[in-house]
């Protein structure tokens, strides 16, 4: 296997991860929100009994745990579809996802250990990683590389140097 070949191998398992990523994010945001919506199904149900508006008070700890794990389930959602829309966009995908990952995983995983925590850190390390990799490879120029290397194979080397 050459070493185009050998690239284009290793591209196109990073371009896997990094559809891989946002698709993860998503799913375990909406597992989250489902989780959510089950776990406090009794405080759910008398927030939209008693009409929604001024429901959620702050001497009630049930109901407000139950809103703002939703709410921490729409902003990972809103994370995953703004990883989503810049692999889509740039055709990499930010290191920042990862590391936001990280640091809502970590303090999670350490303070509760049997939660979801663990599920952040994974996909965090993840998309770290998917990240890194992304520079490393620097796919444009060392496929550009790649391609003029196979055209130039046989033909006379041209002078590309600009003339006076």
């Amino acid at each position: 296997m050459n070493a185009c070949a050998q690239l284009e191998s290793r591209k196109s398992n990073v371009r896997a991860l990094r559809l891989w990523v946002p698709r993860l994010m998503l799913a375990a945001a909406v597992f989250h929100m489902t989780v959510g919506v089950i776990a406090a199904y009794a405080q759910w149900s008398g927030i939209v009994s008693d009409g929604l508006w001024n429901t959620v008070r702050n001497d009630d700890d049930a109901r407000m745990m139950a809103l703002w794990f939703m709410i921490g389930g729409i902003a990972f959602f809103g994370l995953g579809l703004l990883a989503r829309r810049s692999v889509i966009a740039t055709g990499t995908l930010p290191a920042e996802t990862g590391w936001i990952l990280l640091a809502l995983g970590i303090p999670v995983a350490v303070l509760e250990p049997a939660s979801g925590g663990w599920l952040l850190i994974a996909i965090g390390v993840l998309a770290v990683v998917t990240s890194r990799r992304d520079r490393s490879l620097n796919f444009d120029q060392s496929v550009a590389q790649c391609a003029a290397e196979t055209v130039a194979l046989g033909a006379s080397p041209r002078n590309t140097t600009p003339s006076e």
